[in-house]
C-alpha cells in the first residue's frame, strides 16, 4: 500500500524515485513526519514556531516549503503588539541561525528573552528552526540524488582549523535545564540510547514531544543497521559540524568517527586542514557531498553523487548518508543557539 505524501515528499516535488529511496528507511520517514506534526501541527504548538518555519524556507529560497509553511500561518500580529515583537524576534533568530549558524550567541537568547520567550519556549523555537533546516537539506539531498540538481557549479568544501578537536569539551547551557530530579519516566524514555544526564539533554527536555521524536531520527540515521559504515555517518556529520562552525559537535563526532573503524590520520586532517586534505577517495568523496549539502541553499551536486556511485555506494548507503549529514543542519544549531562550548573535560553529549 503506498505511503500517504508527506511534507518531505512536497519539498521533493513528489517525485516517485525519491520515495522509493526514502522507504528504504521507513523508520526515518515515520518519525521526520510526526516530528513535523508535534511541532507545527500538534495541539498548544507555539505560534513563533510556524512563522521562524516559513522565515527558514525564505532563507533556503524553496518555494514548495514557503507555501506549505505559509499555510499553516494565521493572520499577521498587529505591529506594535506583544505578539509582533514576539514574531519578530523569532524571525530575527530564524535568519541567524539558518544563514550562519556560526554566529548565534547569548545575543539571540537575550533578544527572545525581551520579546517574552520563556526557556521552554525558546527550546521550541530553536528546535523548530533546526529541524526545518534539516528537512529542507534533507528534501534537496534526496532530489539530488534522483535528478543531479539543484546545484550547478563546484560543492562546498570546509576549512579546517586550531580550534577544531577530538579532546573531550563540555557544553555550557544559556537556558535553565532541568534539573536532574525534573526529568520523568516519559523524558528517560525519550531519551533511551543518550545520556539523560547531560545538562545538553537536560536542557533540550523543556519539550518532551520534539525530543522523543528527535531522539529516534537521530538513533535510526546513525545505528540503523546496514548501508553506510558507522564510521563515514560519523565523517559526514563532521564534515557539516565544520562547516556550520560547531566545534562541541566536531569534538564529539569526529572521535566517533576514530571509534567506528574511520581512519585517524584522515581525520585529524579534516579537522586540522579542511576537506580538501582528507586522504583516502572514498572518505574525501563522502566529505564533499556533506559539505554541499550543508549550504544554505545546497551547493552540492550531481558530479558529487555520481562519483560517491562509482565509488560503490549503494543507494541504500547513499540514503543514509543523506540523512546523517541533514540531521546535524538540527544538531548544530540546537548546540550553537542554546549555549556555548567549555573543555575539556569529561562527558559526550551531541
Amino acid at each position: 500500500m503506498p505511503e500517504t505524501p508527506d511534507a518531505i515528499d512536497r519539498f521533493t516535488g513528489h517525485l516517485p524515485e525519491a520515495a522509493r529511496l526514502r522507504a528504504l528507511r521507513p523508520r526515518l520517514r515515520a518519525h521526520q513526519q510526526r516530528a513535523h506534526d508535534v511541532l507545527f501541527t500538534g495541539p498548544g504548538t507555539l505560534p513563533e514556531a510556524r512563522t521562524a518555519a516559513h522565515a527558514v524556507a525564505a532563507e533556503h529560497r524553496h518555494a514548495a516549503a514557503r507555501d506549505h509553511y505559509a499555510d499553516l500561518l494565521g493572520a499577521p500580529p498587529a505591529a506594535g503588539t506583544a505578539a509582533r515583537r514576539r514574531a519578530d524576534a523569532a524571525v530575527a533568530h530564524a535568519r541567524r541561525l539558518t544563514a550562519a549558524p556560526w554566529t548565534a550567541s547569548g545575543t539571540d537568547i537575550a533578544d527572545l528573552r525581551a520579546a517574552g520567550f520563556s526557556d521552554a519556549e525558546i527550546v521550541t523555537l530553536s528546535q523548530s528552526i533546526g529541524f526545518v533546516n534539516q528537512q529542507l537539506q534533507l528534501a534537496g539531498a534526496l532530489r539530488l540524488l534522483v535528478t543531479g540538481r539543484p546545484a550547478d557549479g563546484p560543492s562546498a568544501t570546509v576549512a579546517g582549523g586550531a580550534r577544531f578537536t577530538t579532546d573531550v569539551l563540555t557544553w555550557q547551557p544559556a537556558v535553565r535545564p532541568l534539573a536532574a530530579e525534573e526529568l520523568s519516566e516519559e523524558h528517560r524514555r525519550a531519551l533511551a540510547g543518550k545520556r539523560a544526564d547531560s545538562p545538553y539533554f537536560r536542557t533540550l527536555g523543556h519539550d518532551l514531544g520534539i525530543l522523543a521524536e528527535r531522539t529516534a531520527i537521530d538513533l535510526a540515521a546513525f545505528t540503523a543497521e546496514g548501508g553506510l559504515p558507522r564510521a563515514e555517518r560519523e565523517l559526514a556529520a563532521t564534515a557539516v559540524s565544520l562547516h556550520n562552525g560547531c566545534v562541541y559537535c566536531v569534538s564529539v563526532h569526529a572521535r566517533l568517527a576514530g571509534r567506528s573503524g574511520g581512519d585517524p590520520e584522515a581525520v585529524a586532517r579534516l579537522l586540522a586542514h579542511g576537506s580538501r586534505a582528507v586522504i583516502g577517495r572514498r572518505g574525501a568523496l563522502v566529505v564533499r557531498l556533506a559539505a554541499g549539502l550543508a549550504t544554505v541553499p545546497l551547493t552540492a551536486n550531481g558530479a558529487d553523487v555520481a562519483a560517491l556511485r562509482d565509488a560503490g555506494l549503494s543507494d541504500l548507503e547513499l540514503v543514509d548518508l543523506v540523512h546523517c549529514a541533514a540531521f546535524f543542519a538540527w544538531a548544530n544549531r540546537l548546540m550553537l543557539s542554546l549555549g556555548t562550548h567549555r573543555g575539556p573535560t569529561a562527558g559526550d553529549a551531541a
